[in-house]
């Protein structure tokens, strides 16, 4: 149930998804000549735009510093790299790969397994699609990782989550890991807040291991990157409600 609504309110709650309704609202206001209407939503529809382009780039930078990338340990006992949305039935209808940006949170990984060969690679992804899909994140992940050289003895794959919770729940139950042992988190830093909280609920200490940044430590972005900006928001956004939504179901600490 968590899993579902969580899916349906994003549809809402989606800030790009707003300026959608606000155009769409003009519209219908302008041919009901309902003209101050119209100059409502199309003034509120401007300044979503406005406001994008001065807060993306700070609040996606707030964020992702929230968890910077520490210096690599001596010594790792594993790696759990969690899934992003890989579209695996597309893999399957044009025989190759097809990612998005969180292939770099796959790639943080393996460079850490090539480090360290007897460190336990576990990628976790089913699939976050509503209503399920036919394949999941994790035969994607296997399939670079294979092109690239990983070594399938040290990999370890999850394939049943559907979201953060999931993947560490499950991985957690699969690798069993003990007291002592030093594992990374490998996502993006925009997600690893979350991530991090989740782990600490379910009693996995991690050493965070970001990637998939979108910001400098310094400087502004481009007013004028519409799409761009509201992309940022979204994605700020969606993490601060799934961070708060995780904190009031109990599933993050």
């Amino acid at each position: 149930m968590f899993f579902v609504f969580s899916k349906l309110f994003w549809i809402l709650a989606q800030p790009s998804h707003w300026l959608g309704f606000l155009v769409l609202a003009t519209a219908i206001s302008l041919v009901l000549r309902w003209n101050r209407a119209a100059r409502v939503f199309a003034v509120a529809a401007a300044l979503l735009l406005v406001l994008a382009g001065f807060l993306a780039i700070p609040l996606v930078r707030n964020w992702e510093d929230r968890y910077p990338r520490p210096p690599l340990p001596a010594h790792v006992d594993g790696i759990l790299v969690l899934g992003s949305g890989f579209d695996t039935a597309l893999l399957h209808a044009r025989g190759a790969p097809a990612t998005n940006d969180g292939i770099w949170r796959l790639e943080a990984g393996f460079a850490v397994a090539r480090r360290f060969p007897g460190a336990r690679l576990v990628f976790s992804g089913g699939s976050g699609v509503l209503g399920g899909a036919r394949f999941s994140e994790a035969e994607t992940a296997r399939i670079i990782l294979d092109e690239m050289g990983q070594d399938p003895k040290q990999l370890i794959l999850e394939d049943r989550s559907r979201n953060t919770y999931e993947n560490i729940l499950f991985s957690k139950a699969i690798v069993k890991p003990k007291p002592g042992e030093v594992w990374l988190l490998a996502t993006a830093a925009m997600h690893m807040p979350r991530a991090m909280a989740i782990a600490r609920k379910l009693d996995w200490p991690m050493t965070p291991w970001p990637s998939d940044y979108y910001t400098a430590p310094s400087g502004g972005g481009d007013m004028l990157s519409f799409t761009g900006n509201l992309g940022y928001i979204d994605y700020v956004v969606h993490e601060w409600i799934g961070l708060l939504a995780y904190k009031w179901s109990g599933k993050a600490a």
